[in-house]
């Protein structure tokens, strides 16, 4: 089943912010080229066995100082050893561990395979005075922008991250928000500001829980939580069979301490643990 990275959506995008895309047997090559150094190559998430002679081809022709590949195939923690000039990257670029939820099971059969708080939670946030919507790719910016601050971190990029992204995929994306109703108003309602919100992505019968991201009092009040659920339905609806978290914290790289938060609120909604291949990278001297 084809990644969402390797659709013609995700092409359109990675094209709009500035990167030339290649083809090979396999899929699509991302390359970014930069002055005077060469090039760098990502190939992600295509299927073993990966072209690797294709791929110096490409490398060759586009001067790359370094190529990274990050395999698509779902297999088990244990990873093969990477080809010659290759070795084992420290810090994946992509998720190299998600959860996926199976959809073609009733709402009433999902429901049930989350945890007991989980369940309880949605109950919460059900009488918590919430309104759920489409929102707008600027809503969803604003409050990531917001998020990012309260967490110290600069949200450089957001922008690009989110808007052409959502251009590129028309109505192969949605966004979810969360507002208090107008009997309850409650902390960033004044601001107009979501209380919650979540950017869904579409294909091949998978939906994508690209972002998300809630003020505290959203958290406070489970907006996250009910907002999800109403993303797994909505997934449902469109006729999508699987749920994919993207990405949970990987036991393989555990520096990403950060991932265990949000890990743990995904867990909370069951589904089923997927390993990707470690990905590799080669570095290259560009101009011979």
């Amino acid at each position: 089943m084809t990644d969402v990275r390797q659709s013609p959506e995700y092409v359109k995008y990675i094209e709009s912010i500035g990167w030339q895309v290649e083809k090979i047997s396999k899929g699509n090559v991302f390359v970014k080229k930069f002055p005077l150094i060469g090039s760098l190559i990502k190939i992600q998430r295509i299927d073993p066995p990966i072209p690797f002679e294709e791929i110096e081809n490409l490398a060759k022709k586009h001067h790359a100082f370094q190529v990274i590949v990050e395999p698509s195939f779902p297999q088990s923690p244990q990873t093969p050893q990477p080809p010659l000039g290759y070795r084992l990257l420290k810090s994946p670029f992509i998720p190299t561990k998600t959860l996926t939820l199976d959809l073609k099971r009733t709402e009433k059969e999902i429901f049930a395979s989350f945890s007991k708080n989980k369940r309880r939670d949605i109950r919460i946030a059900e009488k918590n005075h919430l309104v759920i919507k489409e929102g707008s790719p600027q809503d969803f910016v604003r409050l990531k922008k917001k998020t990012l601050w309260k967490k110290r971190i600069l949200p450089l990029g957001t922008e690009r991250e989110v808007l052409p992204l959502v251009k590129a995929f028309g109505g192969k994306s949605k966004i979810l928000v969360v507002y208090p109703s107008e009997a309850r108003q409650f902390g960033g309602a004044k601001e107009g500001l979501p209380l919650a919100g979540t950017l869904l992505l579409f294909h091949n019968k998978t939906a994508y829980y690209w972002q998300a991201a809630a003020t505290n009092t959203g958290k406070k009040f489970m907006a996250p939580t009910l907002l999800l659920w109403e993303a797994i339905k909505l997934a449902k609806k469109k006729g999508c069979e699987v749920f994919d978290f993207e990405g949970v914290y990987d036991e393989r790289f555990p520096k990403n301490k950060s991932w265990l938060g949000f890990t743990h609120f995904k867990k909370g909604f069951g589904g089923k643990e997927v390993f990707y291949p470690e990905p590799s990278v080669k570095n290259r001297l560009p101009f011979l």
